[in-house]
Order: C-alpha cells, then structure tokens, then sequence
C-alpha cells in the first residue's frame, strides 16, 4: 500500500472513529428519553390500577350497605308480620322478606366475589408499583451514567477532530474542496476502499487506468459514486 493509501485510510478510519463516537454521544439523549417514556408508561399503568382498585372498593362498599339496608328492612317487616291483621297481609309480607332475604343472598356472593377482585388487583398494583420504582432507578442510573460520561465523549471528539485535520494534510489543496463536500454530504462514508478492484461502496470495478492512477499513489475518486478511493490490500 502506498504512502498515500495508507494515510488516505487512516484519515477514513478517523472519520469512522467521528462517527462512532458522536452518535454515542447522540445516543444518550434519546437513551433517557426512552427510559423516560417507560417510566411514564408504568405511571400510567399504575393509575388505571389505581383507579380499577378504588372502583372495586367503592362496589363492594355500595354493595354491602344495600345489604345492611335489605337486612333493617327485614327486621322491620318480621315486626310487620308479627302483627298482620290478615293472612293475606302475612303472605305479602312474608314473601317480601324472602325476595329480600334471596336479595341479600345474592348479594353477599356478589361482595365475596368482589372483594377476593379487590384481592388481586391490590397484588397486580403492588406489583407494578415496584416496576415503577425500578423503572425511575434505572432511568435515574442511566441519566447519571450519560451525564458522566458525556465530557469524555466530547474531549474524544475533540482529539479525533484535531487528528482528522492533521491527517487531511496529505490531500493536495486541488482535491481538499471536493473531499470537503463529499464529507458534509456523506460523513464518514466519504471515502471508500477498494478491494478486489472494486468500489466498496457502490461495487464498480475500477476502469485499467483508475487502478494505474491508485496504484502509483495519486487521488482518485470513484466515477460512480464519487467517493475518495484508497486500496484496501497490500
């Protein structure tokens, strides 16, 4: 490889070291946002849990005083009936305190089954209290962690920027304005490598004369793509 092409892929091993590190840098933003939004998520779960538990408390609740109400109503009537002037009076009454008595049958199955809901919905909202709490110390950890690490990652930046300068020193000052806008355009993906006399970035194989050029160390950019082209092989 020649001098030229070794540089030429230093400098493009550089651009991918920009890369990689600024797009971590990118990453830790839009990493605490995503753990924020799954926090969030838990939160709400844990609302609507909140408030399924409290509509279930409040059934049971209406539930049992319609029960102790049916119950004074039957001991008003056992009263009634003690005192029925008639037996049709005492039929009436003694079939409303059964529909009451049934009532208050069904009613206190409807409240088992209620409460053993309460039960279990105050397991599930245990449960996802502690995924919330989990959720915010682990979006706690990752914020501290990015926030730690993101002065290391810009003095990289740095060093990297200031080695790419350095390194686009062996660009001849005719080629550097092209090289420049091939970076804005493509970034890291400016330059490309050739193997087997081949593009590796849009696979065209090099005309004769292109490897002659590559070959003897002068620049050459690709005819299809236009990126700048070094050799990959010894």
């Amino acid at each position: 490889m020649s001098t030229t092409g070794s540089g030429l892929k230093d400098l493009h091993l550089l651009h991918v070291r920009l890369k990689d590190v600024t797009q971590k840098l990118q990453r830790g933003p839009t990493q605490v946002k995503a753990r924020q939004q799954f926090t969030a998520k838990k939160s709400a779960e844990l609302d609507e849990k909140k408030g399924a538990l409290t509509d279930l408390k409040k059934l049971a609740d209406e539930k049992s005083l319609q029960m102790k109400t049916n119950e004074s109503k039957i001991a008003e009537l056992k009263v009634k009936l003690n005192s029925a002037s008639s037996n049709r009076e005492f039929d009436i009454i003694r079939d409303q305190i059964d529909a009451d008595t049934m009532a208050n049958s069904v009613l206190e199955d409807e409240i088992l089954e209620t409460l053993e809901k309460v039960d279990e919905v105050q397991v599930e909202f245990g449960q996802l209290e502690q995924e919330l709490n989990e959720a915010r110390a682990q979006e706690g950890r990752l914020a501290e962690d990015i926030k730690s690490s993101e002065p290391g990652l810009r003095d990289e930046i740095s060093r990297v920027e200031a080695e790419i300068t350095e390194a686009e020193s062996i660009l001849p000052s005719v080629v550097f304005g092209q090289y420049q806008r091939l970076v804005q355009a493509h970034g890291a993906g400016a330059m490309a490598a050739v193997e087997n006399n081949a593009c590796t970035a849009c696979y065209l194989e090099l005309s004769p004369q292109s490897r002659v050029e590559l070959n003897s160390g002068k620049i050459v950019f690709c005819k299809s793509c236009g990126r700048l082209l070094y050799r990959n092989e010894d």
